[in-house]
């Protein structure tokens, strides 16, 4: 019989692996000219079709992970996603050429490659540790809720971050352009 797998480690593991399944889908579904590139230059046939079908099946395993973990169909649809990653990774690698993939969007493009490769197990493990959880404590369609709001905020965040930044510095420079304009305004009209 496998070790049980702790109720954290199982939370954990569903709440990140839907939270990057959710945040590849929204890509995809959001900017779905990216993901159909990759498919052309895999020359896989019908790219609209199955750039719908990945982003679809990347947002129903999502949903799966959280709501309905124990299902095999769950496990079967990580399992599958892995595999066909990998597999575009080995169609690229056949072909002999290098194939961009905005995975997780346009922002993360790289190659497909090696990476793919060495996912495939981790794919996996996301499975097995979905399959074999014990504690449904974590599971629900509250927990999809949960975690669609926390990746939608962390997504804001670093969305505008670095535009918080550069105003900041932008305002600091205003700042201190308006105190030595300032500074040199009185001291030309106390000299006189």
């Amino acid at each position: 019989m496998p070790p049980e797998v702790p109720v954290a480690v199982d939370a954990a593991v569903r709440m990140v692996a839907a939270a990057v399944l959710l945040y590849s889908a929204s890509q995809k579904l959001v900017a779905p000219s990216a993901i159909r590139q990759t498919i052309r230059a895999l020359r896989l046939p019908a790219p609209h079709a199955l750039a719908t079908t990945v982003a679809i099946g990347e947002l129903a395993t999502a949903v799966l992970l959280l709501a309905a973990p124990r299902l095999w169909l769950t496990s079967t649809l990580i399992v599958g996603l892995g595999v066909s990653f990998a597999s575009a990774a080995l169609i690229a690698r056949i072909h002999g050429e290098s194939v961009r993939c905005a995975c997780l969007g346009r922002k993360s493009e790289t190659d497909l490659g090696w990476r793919q490769f060495a996912l495939l197990p981790v794919w996996s493990a996301v499975a097995w540790v979905t399959h074999s959880g014990t504690s449904d404590r974590f599971s629900g369609s509250l927990w999809v809720a949960v975690t669609a709001v926390a990746l939608a905020v962390i997504v804001v965040v670093f969305q505008l971050l670095p535009l918080g930044l550069r105003s900041w510095s932008y305002l600091k420079v205003l700042e201190s352009q308006w105190t030595s304009s300032g500074s040199s305004s009185r001291s030309s009209a106390s000299s006189s």
